[in-house]
């Protein structure tokens, strides 16, 4: 990790963790939680107050930072469990669900705040059920079932080699037609030279939950 061995201190240096269940402690303030986790790694004490004031302010939490923790939302203990993660200036990201239980509103402001994080140039691991999240997060994405990896791709690439045909429907003055293609803009076209009264048309591609769901299967994981 970063040329160092990953149980060396160095190595645990680069790295920061947002586990899915939420490390805080709901009875400090969020300021108070950031201020301890920050001296573990023995930052001055002008170092930490900098530090807090960038990443509350990067969350959006400048506001209540004073509050304790334990009147937060879902959301606002989700944002602070990724503020607490990047006290140190980690180079490498390893986040655990995220966005488990939260508003819509922190939602969007979390991947608002991972997306800025690419920008800078940091390694992000990120674990989701939810594949619109890798969809429009990761550059590459690995398809886990029972700690086996089954594939490992760019999006486009997994739903080029796993997703399947597309579905086409188009509404005629006479019915409906619906095809299954690899081809849907040829085969659009070709339909249209042969119906003069279609009405409408719906095209609906393979995502990368079809990918998910075409390799992983379709039976209940109780």
């Amino acid at each position: 990790v970063g040329g160092h061995q990953p149980t060396s201190s160095d190595a645990k240096r680069l790295i920061g963790v947002a586990p899915q269940t939420i490390a805080l402690y709901e009875d400090l303030s969020a300021l108070d939680n950031l201020e301890f986790f920050g001296s573990l790694y023995n930052m001055g004490r002008a170092e930490l107050k900098k530090r807090c004031g960038e990443v509350l302010e990067f969350v959006g939490l400048t506001e209540r930072a004073g509050d304790r923790v334990a009147k937060y939302s879902g959301g606002m203990k989700r944002r602070l469990n990724l503020a607490v993660t990047l006290m140190h200036e980690p180079e490498i990201l390893l986040l655990d669900e995220p966005t488990v239980g939260v508003d819509p509103q922190s939602r969007n402001k979390l991947f608002e705040n991972i997306l800025a994080l690419q920008d800078q140039g940091k390694t992000i691991l990120y674990t989701t059920h939810y594949m619109e999240e890798a969809e429009r997060l990761c550059n590459r994405v690995g398809i886990l079932d029972h700690g086996k990896l089954l594939a490992l791709d760019t999006v486009d690439g997994l739903i080029k080699t796993h997703g399947g045909e597309s579905q086409l429907r188009i509404t005629t003055g006479h019915g409906v037609i619906s095809r299954s293609t690899h081809q849907p803009i040829t085969d659009l076209q070709a339909i249209l030279r042969e119906h003069t009264d279609i009405q409408d048309f719906k095209l609906h591609r393979p995502d990368l939950e079809k990918v998910f769901l075409n390799l992983t299967g379709r039976h209940l994981r109780d």
